[in-house]
Formats: structure tokens, sequence, C-alpha cells
């Protein structure tokens, strides 16, 4: 183990981070994806540092197969776009930059500083942009070259006692940014690590924040628990906490009362498909958790098949509710597991009796007729 140093403002050496060796932390270099390695190395060439972040470096440590990677470097926007030349600069407040190599996108992010908080958009250094990062296992910062883990805030021993740590003190984490409550249990439930009995606290005391927030990016969150296999078991979570209502209250008021076992049994489907299938096709999903407000939608009598979907589709929108999925994907969900009713019978008329016409030039008395216009004997 060693032991990174940076000079205080008396010029005295002040210790930062604890750097692992391979041997120390376990990450199998064979694990790491190879572009992934190659962007890393190009900023290198180019005179920058650049490192592996956040899930990635976590799934590494955890034996897991990382599904997306993030890199972070000194480099600014502009000049990560100048090494690599099919990428593009994304963000108007915070940029950073796409990278693509083959079918798959790196996200590569300039160091955040803490000057203006942990949600500042001003680039700064690495053990500012440590400390500016949610919690502890996120704060590792993998070199791929030199097969060395950068821990500037004890994550790495948190991840092997099995805690879920903030890195940002607790009266400020969740008040900053309240997604992160989301992102607390979303972590607990992916890893089985506990979140400390503090921390709990903190999410219950901030949970009504949550309806303040973006609802882009609580569709963000929504959307990857439903990737995750471990809908289920997040989604009971994080009703615990009382963080399930700002995100789908639709789910939130389908697991009280009757309707319980079917919305239980709809997440484990869920679950379940995503395991045996690998499918994040996110209408396929989505198909899952509207399924029975597309049924009860359905079930109202309509004149025709168009009518009764145009009522499901709805039912799913108003289900989904707040969030605002991509239209193509609902209708991909509803259509899944819309059955087409019967049309609607119109109910018959009684048939009118047609009234018989009188003779032609049997005049009026001819089309009354009675007793008294019979004819007389003897007349």
């Amino acid at each position: 183990m060693l032991v990174r140093y940076q000079n205080g403002p008396d010029g005295k050496p002040v210790k930062k981070a604890i750097v692992y060796t391979e041997r120390e932390h376990g990450i199998e270099p064979s694990a790491v994806d190879p572009d992934a390695v190659r962007i890393v190395e190009r900023l290198r060439s180019g005179g920058h540092s650049a490192y592996i972040v956040g899930g990635a470096v976590r799934d590494l440590i955890l034996g897991r197969s990382p599904k997306d990677y993030d890199i972070v470097t000194d480099a600014e926007p502009p000049r990560i776009k100048k090494l690599f030349y099919r990428s593009r600069i994304i963000g108007k407040r915070f940029r950073l930059v796409h990278v693509y190599m083959g079918p798959r996108i790196y996200e590569v992010s300039t160091f955040r500083s803490i000057a203006n908080g942990t949600v500042g958009n001003t680039y700064g250094t690495i053990d500012e942009d440590a400390r500016r990062r949610d919690f502890t296992m996120n704060a590792l910062y993998f070199d791929p070259l030199e097969r060395k883990l950068v821990d500037y805030v004890g994550g790495l021993k948190d991840m092997r006692a099995g805690r879920i740590v903030p890195v940002i003190p607790l009266k400020t984490i969740f008040a900053e940014d309240p997604v992160r409550m989301i992102r607390a249990v979303k972590y607990a439930e992916a890893t089985g690590f506990t979140i400390p009995f503090m921390t709990r606290m903190a999410i219950k005391r901030h949970a009504p924040l949550l309806a303040g927030a973006s609802v882009s990016r609580l569709g963000e969150e929504a959307t990857k628990i439903l990737y995750s296999g471990n809908a289920g078991k997040i989604i009971d979570s994080l009703r615990r906490f009382g963080l399930l209502s700002p995100i789908l209250p639709g789910v939130e008021a389908r697991l009280s009362g009757p309707t319980a076992p079917s919305m239980r049994a709809a997440l484990s489907d869920l679950d379940a498909y995503v395991a045996e299938t690998g499918d994040k096709t996110l209408g396929a999903l989505l198909s899952f958790i509207v399924k029975d407000a597309v049924a009860a939608a359905q079930a109202i009598p309509e004149e025709d098949v168009q009518a009764s979907f145009k009522n499901a589709l709805e039912a799913a929108r108003d289900f989904l509710a707040p969030l605002t999925m991509p239209r193509v994907e609902v209708e991909a969900a509803v259509r899944a597991v819309f059955k087409a009713p019967d049309p609607k019978q119109k109910p018959k008329r009684p048939r009118r009796r047609r009234r018989r016409k009188a003779p032609s030039g049997s005049g009026d008395q001819a089309t009354r007729g009675g007793p008294e216009d019979a004819p007389r004997d003897g007349d």
C-alpha cells in the first residue's frame, strides 16, 4: 500500500490518498474493457492524467462485469474532442465528451471542483472530484496502465466492510441532490451492503424533498431500476423509506390493498424476464408494470378496437405519471399486453308498425269507418 501526499498551505506534505497495488485491490486486468484502457492510454499519451472511475471500478472490485465505463481526466472537453476523432461534446452547464469506440459510448469528463458545492459545474482537481462524489464506493479511481487503485475517501475499506457511506456530509448530501437517496437504496439492494443508521435516518428525514426533483432525472433512475433485475427488492426498499411515491406513484398505489399480489407478481415476472433474456428494451420492461392498468382500461366497452386501445394507452400514461417515458416505448408496452375486446353491441331499436293506407277515392267517412256509416235498409 502506498500513500499519495500533496503540499498543504504551509508547504508541508499532507496525506491525500491511499494507493493500492494490483495484489491489494484484486482487480483482474483481463476483466477491464480494452477500449476503456485505450481511451486512458490516449489521454496519457496526450500529456494528461486519466482514470476509470465510479460504477465500473465498483463492479470490478466486486468481480462483476461493468455495464458502462466512465473516465475522468484533467483534460477539458475541447482538448478531449481533439484527441478522439469519433466523439462529441454534450451538456450545457457542465460539458463532457462522449467517445465512440465501435458500438459503445464512453463518457469522458473533466475533474470537477467543490468551489461551488457538490453540484457546481467548474473544473477542479482529482481530490476535489473525489470529495464531491456521492458515496465512497463510487469515488475510487483505477489506473488500468499501472494497475493501481487511488482512494481519497476510504472507499475500498467501506466496500470490504459492506457499507454504503456518503462522501458528502449528511446535512447536505440529500438536500443538494435528493436523487442521491434513490441511488443509495439502489446500491444497497444491488450489492447487499448495509446503509448505516445515521444515513438511513437522513434519508427518511429528507424523503419529502424528492417530490421536487427533476422529472427527467427521476425517469432515468426509474429506467435503471427496471433494467436492474432487482426491481422488486429496490421498489420495496424505496417504499419503506417513503421514496416510491414521487417516482412511481402508480406502483405505490397498486402495492396497497387487494391489488398488491398482482403488482408483486408483475415485478417478480419482470426481474425473471431480465435475468433470463437480458432484454433491456424499455417497452418490453414497462409492459410488466402497466399490464393491470391496461387490462382495466380495455374492459371499458367501446365502439371499436381503436377507441379501446386509446383508452389503454391513456391509462398506461396515467399509471406512469409524473414520469414522461418515450411515447414509442409506452405504445410498445401497451401493444405487448393489449387484448382487443369484443366491440360494443348497438342496442336494437324496436320496429315501428306502418299504418295502412286507405283505398283511393274512399273519402273521409270511408277512412273513419263505424256503425253510423253502414248502409240502412229501406233507404
